[in-house]
């Protein structure tokens, strides 16, 4: 009977780990006692299972309170909280008296009360139902071992299942082991001294968050990509705005850089790294029209490089770092939906970008043609359709840029380059109506006040409530001594703008 007993206690071992991957955590010395982990969230987080003979009910409930004060030690010992453990004996026969209390009640202990064990015993006279009653707590398939209706049990069969669970999941350790030891951190150290240094020189010349600084060294600007500056996609990964930034995803790559050049090795790293940083930068250029800087495109490339993992390999993935990891995921994502001034748009772009990445260096051994093929694909569509699409929001932006160059000009007196600047932005039909107004300034400057006038009225004629063009104009007509016209245009600006002081001093002038 002993023998059946064990036989079904190492069957359910074999069920729960080859089927349903489950961890094992620890093992007693002599294999009687086994504490196994789901690799999901499951209703229970630790499973114990305890080969034994119970006799009495008083030694269930001595059982349950040092159990329970080692899963006290346990979370003392750093290991996050809460625990819900399911505990389960498999024994010949029910205790001759009462069930326990903690046995039938529960068992809650811990600092907090965040130890919570339910236990449940599985004995041979209703063997059928003590599974039934594991499969339903545990919601999972669980069958009666086929080998007790055909032969008698004995000890080679005990062994023989015995041998197959600790043999799978020596295997799993040795895979899992494999996987994390096909290269050693080499451009990860070199990408945190390359970064320090760019942060280093952006310093010295003129501040990491200075604008003019940023642009200088090669920060995703938008206008400048349209203009074909497209390194600006790469340049940006090597860049950081403020100290904090750099030491936020310093930080972050010093983590996580390591597991994905181990996992994939240094060079597939590396393609990896640069992939998603470009990703994450083309994403930006589509979606987002603000000068930005920084690593954590390419970091989120790694994160998604480690998604691939758990999608092809979901066994090592949950074992290893899969739930931690999506957490840590999830809540970047969120912070930067609810955080002003962080490019999710480079963030998600570079999560993509990185798990593309994956698909075409795929982890070593891995060589899934197809996969690879879907990969390259996708990476180039993402490249060449993000990018078209990008240019025409930049076209679109690009009007309100030259605009802004073009008062820098005039406000540092470079009145030929602010007409030069402004003109060809026009021919290559970048213009709009501040661009326009900009011009016919910068025309007026260079006293060619034939050509500001034209533009002026060009302004007027699409955009008549755009005073600033009519008081212009007066200023022109009035300087041409064609009081009358000019009259008429300063008084349509005051009907625009009424409280305009300057405007009221014009008129009140030619009035006199």
């Amino acid at each position: 009977m002993a023998f059946e007993q064990d036989f079904v206690y190492w069957s359910l071992i074999d069920q729960m780990i080859v089927k349903q991957d489950y961890t094992v955590l620890a093992v007693s010395q002599g294999g009687n006692e086994i504490i196994l982990q789901p690799y999901r969230k499951k209703q229970y987080s630790i499973i114990r299972i305890s080969r034994t003979d119970v006799d009495w009910g008083n030694t269930l409930a001595i059982d349950i309170e040092q159990a329970g004060r080692r899963f006290e030690q346990i979370l003392k010992s750093g290991v996050r909280g809460p625990l819900s453990v399911l505990n389960i004996y498999i024994s010949t026969l029910a205790p001759v008296d009462d069930y326990p209390e903690v046995f039938l009640n529960g068992y809650s202990g811990g600092r907090k009360g965040n130890i919570n064990i339910t236990s449940m015993m599985i004995v041979f006279d209703n063997l059928k139902g003590g599974i039934e009653r594991l499969q339903e707590a545990l919601t999972i398939p669980l069958d009666v071992p086929n080998k007790l209706q055909e032969k008698e049990i004995d000890y080679e069969d005990v062994q023989t299942i015995r041998k197959q669970v600790i043999s799978h999941q020596n295997q799993m350790r040795e895979e899992e082991r494999k996987l994390f030891q096909n290269g050693k951190p080499f451009f990860t150290n070199i990408i945190l001294a390359l970064q320090i240094l760019m942060f280093l020189l952006l310093e010295l010349n003129g501040e990491s968050t200075n604008t003019e600084t940023l642009i200088q060294f090669g920060a995703k600007f938008n206008p400048l990509i349209y203009e074909g500056e497209w390194w600006r996609f790469i340049s940006p990964v090597v860049l950081h705005i403020g100290f904090l930034h750099l030491l936020m995803n310093s930080f972050a790559l010093f983590y996580i850089g390591p597991a994905v050049e181990r996992a994939y090795g240094k060079w597939k790293f590396l393609l990896i790294y640069l992939i998603a940083g470009i990703s994450g930068s083309i994403v930006s250029f589509a979606f987002s029209p603000f000068l930005s800087a920084g690593a954590s495109g390419a970091i989120f490339g790694c994160f998604g490089a480690l998604l691939y993992i758990g999608v092809f390999n979901r066994r090592v993935f949950f074992r290893t770092m899969g739930s931690n990891l999506l957490i840590v995921v999830g809540i970047n994502l969120a912070l930067g939906f609810v955080i002003p001034n962080i490019d999710n748009a480079g963030h998600i772009g570079g999560l993509i970008g990185g798990f593309l990445a994956a698909l075409i260096v795929q982890i070593p051994n891995q060589r899934k043609v197809v996969l690879r093929l879907l990969g390259v694909v996708g990476t180039v569509s993402l490249f060449v359709g993000l990018y078209q699409y990008g240019m025409n929001q930049a076209k679109a932006q690009y009007p309100e840029y030259s605009a802004i160059q073009g008062q820098e000009l005039l406000q540092s007196e470079q009145f030929e380059e602010a007409y030069e600047f402004l003109h060809k932005s026009i021919e290559e039909g970048n213009s709009s109506n501040d661009v326009l107004f900009l011009l016919s300034a910068a025309s007026i400057q260079l006293q060619k006040y034939d050509e500001a006038k034209g533009y002026l009225e060009q302004i007027i004629t699409d955009d008549d409530s755009y005073h600033q063009a009519h008081y212009n104009l007066a200023l022109l007509y009035a300087n041409e001594n064609e009081f009358d016209r000019a009259v008429n245009e300063v008084e349509t600006a005051l009907e625009y703008d009424p409280s305009n002081t300057k405007y009221q001093a014009l008129r009140d002038e030619l009035h006199r």
